[in-house]
């Protein structure tokens, strides 16, 4: 009777069986050698550059999230505004300033806002001309600028209401104190009619 292509023996050539503590591979199995493989140092190099890498790619996708978020709160205010009516009331009033406030402290707070996001080594802040060239550079300029014009839409809600509201001077009445009182550069009596220079 012959052995099963898929077998193989275990017993060493003495005729001894092998050792527990002896290692033992697979068939067809070849052990790379040392010099093939990578040190533990280049290895831990690798991980630590990929973990970086990692690290940096969830910091972006995080300051998209936070340069995303004013935008959808855009249509609540609106409702918000609707719903508290043109008139001149104190509720009114305090939502489209409390709208216009929020907007403005958020975009002045840019840089805090996404100071936790950044790769770079916290130290000395440029400035001139250095500092160009570091926010051209810089990977949060896009996220930074959607956010800013995420807020700039909720300051033209407010000022939409302003203006709603009849807060803000658009008509020609509102601008009468500024107004010059027109010439009069002829004068009419009794149908004859005088220049005045």
């Amino acid at each position: 009777m012959s052995a099963s292509k898929w077998t193989f023996n275990l017993v060493e050539g003495s005729g001894k069986h092998v050792g527990r503590s002896a290692k033992l591979n697979p068939p067809g199995f070849s052990e790379a050698s040392d010099s093939l493989r990578p040190s533990k140092k280049d290895k831990n190099a690798e991980d630590q550059v990929e973990r970086e890498t990692q690290i940096a790619n969830l910091k972006m996708k995080k300051a998209w999230e936070t340069s995303l978020a004013p935008g959808k709160s855009i249509p609540m205010n609106a409702i918000m505004l609707y719903m508290s009516g043109n008139s001149i009331q104190i509720f009114s009033v305090m939502v489209t300033v409390m709208l216009l406030w929020n907007s403005v402290k958020a975009i002045m707070g840019t840089n805090t806002t996404f100071e936790r996001f950044s790769t770079k080594a916290t130290g000395t802040r440029p400035t001139g001309i250095q500092a160009l060239i570091s926010l051209a550079t810089d990977p949060l300029v896009l996220p930074k600028l959607v956010y800013i014009l995420m807020q700039c839409g909720c300051l033209a809600l407010g000022v939409w209401k302003c203006g709603a509201m009849g807060l803000l001077p658009t008509a020609t009445s509102d601008w009468l104190a500024f107004i010059e009182p027109k010439k009069v550069v002829d004068l009419a009596f009794g149908g004859a009619i005088e220049s005045v220079f």
